[in-house]
């Protein structure tokens, strides 16, 4: 598949998969929910690092903008999380989350505050240190109206004053406050039991606003960035954008290195996935990692059946899932028992299959290896391929037959197999879909509307946290632009209410069981099947990993041998 939506913003890939990856490290407390995502995501992993050398990318998309309060697609991303940190970020390949500038913190009892003891003697590039302040700044342009950040939801109204100052009615963010130059005091309406996993988004990263407001907001955001991070920005132009290698950077590795390991990085912005494929199997690319959306859709039978390709691969689960909503305010989807008979209806196996089995079965909204996934998930609510059970049902709707409804997509090739597949297996039961594909770019515009019958779409993780998905998708306050399925249930809004504030986690699983439970017998979301990461890193590329919890390729922490330097 080839689109990834994901807490309003449009991502475009080339084969099911984008990537978020881990750039930093420290040291502190991990979150409840840490667990390891896939024992394959790790690439030419040894202990004797070597310092030097540079790499050539491809990039499949120009780059949108760099600010980090402004930049929404993945490869802005990549550049974000490689010239910035964060308070907090992710260890390796797990969900735990450890201290970036943040040495250590402290929560409150009641979950309500958080304060953030940082590191001392961090500067910019220019010189400038990086300070307590340095947050506030990006908290106040993130809710800044003039901005327009993307990630504002995820801050206001939760973090204490958020509202007013994005309203104009306060000059400050009464909820964030520096005691000291090298302490930032963070207080919330309310408990958020996954602030840190918000926290550890390209977003909330330390910024300079004297640099900011010395050279504008757009230059800032196109060629002139200023940050703490692994690499600076050498130059961004003409589709060609370098990094070199931060000499002052403050992280090390385990080992006591200083990172980054590379000294520079230079990517050219290429939209011919096929050539990206050639120009690494020539070995004049180091990877098709996150910067390509990993391995192009017409390549994969390449990489898979030739054997030296083939140790290339490197494969990991991702937080995805594909998808089919139907709409509980539009006929012929009113009634639960017809959309339980789509539920039945759907040869999801053969849809893997179509997809070259680089998927897997879906049976709820929650990915595998995100809290609140739930293993034993009852066997009425985990639907298993019967047509014969989807025409029982019909039959109990009292509804005429064939069914008629519209089917909205977007218009990619893999989305059209798909979607001629879904057709053809309803057909048979007795419903009668018509496509109507468009570009994603119209396709999520409209389907933001909650005003389409049924349409095939994807979600991405924000945050390894079943609220992510199960908030975001089915509490009617979601409607209609994240809940364009209108799926409104009292009882369920109430327990994700519930889950958002509770800090026990096991009541918050509990929960989360009973709303997985109660909206697949709903019926309103037919889950298809969950993405997955596919890269192919160079024999010569080493410390390459996955983190799905992040946007990024690795950068800090790749080296190559030294005949390739």
């Amino acid at each position: 598949m080839v689109n990834w939506r994901r807490q309003g913003c449009a991502f475009v890939t080339t084969v099911s998969m984008a990537a978020f990856l881990l750039s930093g490290c420290g040291t502190a407390t991990s979150n409840a929910s840490g667990q390891t995502p896939d024992t394959k995501s790790i690439k030419n992993q040894q202990s004797d690092p070597i310092r030097g050398g540079d790499l050539q990318l491809d990039m499949s998309q120009d780059i949108h903008s760099i600010d980090p309060a402004v930049a929404e697609d993945v490869l802005s991303d990549e550049f974000v999380q490689s010239m910035y940190d964060q308070l907090v970020t992710y260890k390796g390949t797990t969900n735990d989350i450890v201290g970036d500038v943040a040495q250590t913190w402290d929560v409150s009892s009641d979950g309500k505050t958080y304060t953030f003891h940082l590191r001392k003697g961090i500067h910019f590039w220019n010189g400038d240190p990086l300070t307590a302040e340095s947050y506030i700044a990006e908290f106040e342009r993130m809710l800044n109206k003039n901005i327009a950040s993307p990630g504002e939801s995820l801050i206001d109204p939760i973090i204490q004053g958020s509202t007013a100052y994005h309203d104009g009615k306060s000059t400050k963010i009464s909820g964030v406050t520096a005691p000291n130059p090298y302490t930032l005091k963070i207080v919330l309406t309310k408990p958020e039991p996954f602030f840190l996993n918000i926290l550890s988004m390209h977003f909330f990263v330390g910024i300079d606003p004297a640099w900011i407001e010395r050279v504008g907001d757009a230059a800032f955001g196109l060629d002139k960035p200023m940050g703490t991070g692994a690499f600076e920005l050498k130059s961004n132009t003409n589709n060609v954008a370098v990094l070199t290698r931060n000499p002052h950077y403050f992280q090390k590795d385990e080992h006591g290195n200083q990172l980054p390991y590379l000294n520079q990085i230079t990517f050219t912005y290429n939209n011919n996935t096929e050539l990206d494929a050639m120009r690494f199997q020539r070995g004049e690319t180091a990877f098709l990692g996150f910067n390509t959306r990993g391995i192009p859709s017409s390549a994969y039978h390449q990489f898979v059946s030739n054997p030296n390709l083939k140790q290339d691969i490197l494969t990991s689960s991702a937080g995805t899932i594909w998808y089919m909503g139907l709409n509980v305010q539009q006929q012929p989807f009113t009634n639960v028992k017809v959309r339980q008979a789509v539920e039945y209806a759907i040869d999801k196996p053969l849809i893997v299959k179509l997809l070259e089995n680089q998927d897997t079965v879906a049976n709820q909204p929650t990915p595998p290896g995100v809290f609140g996934h739930v293993d034993d998930l009852p066997s009425d609510v985990n639907y298993a391929y019967n047509p014969q059970k989807a025409k029982e049902l019909l039959k109990e709707s009292g509804v005429s037959l064939p069914i008629r409804a519209k089917f909205y997509s977007s218009n990619d090739p893999s989305t059209l197999q798909i979607i001629n597949q879904i057709q053809s297996d309803l057909k048979a039961v007795g419903i009668d879909i018509s496509p109507e594909p468009t570009s994603w770019g119209t396709f999520l515009t409209l389907n933001a509307k909650g005003n389409q019958a049924s349409f095939l779409i994807d979600w991405n993780q924000t945050y390894p946290d079943a609220s992510d998905f199960l908030y975001t998708l089915l509490n009617s306050s979601e409607q209609p632009a994240n809940n364009s399925t209108m799926y409104s249930n009292a009882q369920v809004d109430h327990w994700l209410d519930e889950a958002q504030t509770d800090t026990n986690q096991q009541d918050r699983a509990n929960l989360y069981k009973q709303v997985t439970v109660q909206v697949m017998h709903d019926a309103t979301i037919v889950p298809l099947y969950y993405g997955k990461y596919i890269y192919a890193i160079q024999p010569w590329v080493h410390g390459y990993y996955i983190n799905r919890n992040l946007e990024e390729d690795p950068l800090a922490h790749i080296w190559v041998d030294s005949s390739h330097q």
